[in-house]
């Protein structure tokens, strides 16, 4: 016989439809808010008692499952007031939030974190915060990834990314305003990224776990003054590593990894620029100022380091004021600029950059140390810096600018 349905039997199929279709969405929601927890918790915890204390502190519900033995065997969360229809917290456990997240997986990356520990934290130079300084150093470990990188296998590549999130997680839950913002966006993108079979060497990340951990305990930073120069400076590197995942992930073949790597670059290109708003302003605006013959200086040193094409497009971009500005600013530190710029040309390639001038601007300021830029005394008398700057061998066609 066959089966028809009445009208209030279809109605109540479509009900039961959407209420799946509302569940199932909820589901997705409260899955993908737990994974962001965890992995802010996890971001350069020390051991297994800071993370899950670092879990409830960020108002999480967690169920630990206890063996006879008094051992955790694992854990699973919930979000606090999120319950299914029989009233009963809807629970994950960190296997199904992510592969990574599994209580094995965790401990993973606290076996070389002891070692790591006895590393002394960078001391506090007067007149930057401990939130600069962790940003700083941040830099500086991000960028010898960098370099790493190029003749790295690929299991170190896929745990210094890993390494790479970990900082962006500890970024976002201690960045102010806007740069917060785009930050959060920028590591649930990369956190994706990561989401790879490549089966990564735990022990290479740490030094990345080590800074992660320094920015999470200097605790929030300010937007402005050292805290916003230190951090420009680390989101200008973290920009290049999201630009080298997606090269990476694209030559295996690997596109959904190398997507989220480019809308993670996307997104920490609006928090740079954030960032580095006002300390760049200041910097153009001395490097305007200079008189004629410090710029000339300064643009033939330049000259001298750099190929004649990339010291044309140099000259091209917005920048060119503030890399002046900063050249004059290591002088008066009684550094020598132009081994300075050397140093920071040489240390990687600058083919990829979309601003070779900020990238060398932030790196030579790391170099000599230099602190926030403070905007000079106005002297009326100087030229401006586009009188200064000599003159270039000019191509058939003018340069193009890179985006």
């Amino acid at each position: 016989m066959n089966s028809i349905r009445t009208k209030p039997q279809v109605g109540q199929t479509l009900k039961r439809s959407a209420l799946k279709a509302e569940r199932l969405g909820q589901e997705d929601a409260s899955r993908e808010l737990l994974r962001e927890h965890v992995h802010r918790a996890l971001a350069g915890a020390a051991d297994e008692a800071e993370f899950f204390d670092r879990l409830a502190a960020e108002g999480v519900r967690i169920n630990k499952r206890i063996a006879p033995s008094g051992d955790v065997l694992g854990y699973k969360v919930a979000i606090v007031g999120d319950r299914n229809g029989d009233q009963e917290p809807i629970w994950f456990a960190g296997s199904t939030l992510a592969p990574d997240l599994s209580l094995p997986k965790i401990r993973k990356r606290f076996t070389h974190t002891a070692a790591e520990a006895e590393h002394p934290t960078p001391a506090t130079p007067v007149g930057r915060s401990a939130p600069a300084r962790a940003r700083l150093f941040a830099a500086e470990v991000t960028e010898d990834v960098l370099v790493a990188m190029v003749s790295a296998d690929d299991g170190t590549v896929a745990a210094h990314m890993k390494g790479v999130g970990e900082v962006l997680d500890a970024l976002a839950q201690t960045s102010p305003g806007h740069t917060g913002t785009e930050l959060r966006d920028a590591a649930r993108y990369f956190e994706r990224a990561t989401r790879s079979h490549i089966q990564a060497r735990d022990a290479e990340m740490q030094a990345l776990r080590r800074a992660a951990r320094q920015i999470v305990h200097s605790g929030p930073a300010l937007g402005r003054g050292a805290d916003g120069t230190a951090a420009a400076m680390v989101l200008d590197v973290l920009l290049l590593a999201a630009m080298a995942a997606a090269r990476w992930y694209a030559a295996r073949g690997h596109a959904q990894q190398a997507e989220a790597s480019q809308r993670t670059a996307e997104h920490l290109r609006a928090a740079y620029s954030a960032a580095a708003q006002a300390p760049m302003a200041v910097m153009h605006a001395n490097g305007q100022s200079l008189p004629a013959p410090l710029q000339r200086r300064h643009a033939r040193s330049v000259l001298s380091v750099l190929p004649t094409e990339v010291a044309r497009r140099l000259q091209d971009e917005p920048g060119w004021p503030a890399l002046a500005a900063s050249l004059h600013e290591a002088e008066q530190a009684s550094r020598n600029a132009a081994a300075l710029l050397k140093q920071a040309v040489d240390f990687r390639e600058l083919s990829t950059a979309e601003s070779v001038s900020d990238v060398l601007i932030w790196r030579l300021r790391r170099l000599a140390d230099l602190p926030a830029p403070i905007a000079a005394p106005h002297q009326p008398d100087q030229r401006p810096a586009a009188a200064a700057a000599p003159t270039l061998p000019q191509p058939s066609q003018a340069p193009t600018r890179r985006r």
